[in-house]
């Protein structure tokens, strides 16, 4: 499936699921395998699937979870001291781990549309290169094949470009005094 055919309540619903999940897991296998790393993996989902705000607020339910079934699983800590430290080295660990992934699922739909805004900008950019044979004289261009046509007739045919006609002021000013000097008009 890709990103886009899912929803971030999907993705929340997902990530909700896998901690219930990996909760029950934890609770069931006791004290004996620390379990406690496979809750980043319900962040890493929430992250992905809903983004990083949805990752913040799933890591802190993870947190919260993993520290009641800790609880619940009967550890015992000898200062709460300790219990409040690993509740903040989990919590920063599950933030963390949801700060980066959704920064990444950030950058990574940033460079996505940025392919897509290059992608259009080529296909609309019709490329020249190379050196164009072009007479000093009359200004026609010389093709691959030899043959000399109209400049406008070989950029058209290689390039999206279209062309107008008009006058420059010089030419205008160089044909009007060419006209009147033919007319004997002073």
């Amino acid at each position: 499936m890709t990103e886009a055919s899912l929803s971030p309540k999907a993705g929340v619903a997902a990530s909700l699921a896998a901690t219930l999940l990996v909760a029950w897991v934890d609770y069931i296998t006791g004290l004996e395998l620390e379990f406690s790393a496979f809750y980043i993996l319900p962040v890493l989902l929430a992250a992905w699937m809903a983004g990083w705000r949805w990752a913040v607020a799933l890591a802190l339910v993870n947190t919260i979870v993993w520290s009641v079934v800790d609880h619940l699983g009967g550890h015992i800590h000898l200062n709460a001291f300790y219990a409040v430290w690993e509740f903040l080295v989990h919590a920063l660990v599950y933030l963390l781990v949801a700060a980066i992934v959704g920064g990444l699922r950030v950058a990574m739909a940033r460079q996505r549309a940025l392919n897509m805004e290059l992608s259009q900008a080529l296909e609309e950019v019709g490329e020249l290169k190379g050196l164009l044979p072009v007479c000093a004289w009359c200004h026609k261009i010389r093709d691959d094949k030899g043959y000399w046509g109209q400049l406008e007739s070989y950029i058209e045919a290689r390039s999206r470009a279209s062309f107008t006609h008009g006058i420059c002021p010089d030419c205008e000013a160089k044909v009007m005094a060419e006209r009147d000097g033919e007319s004997g008009q002073p």
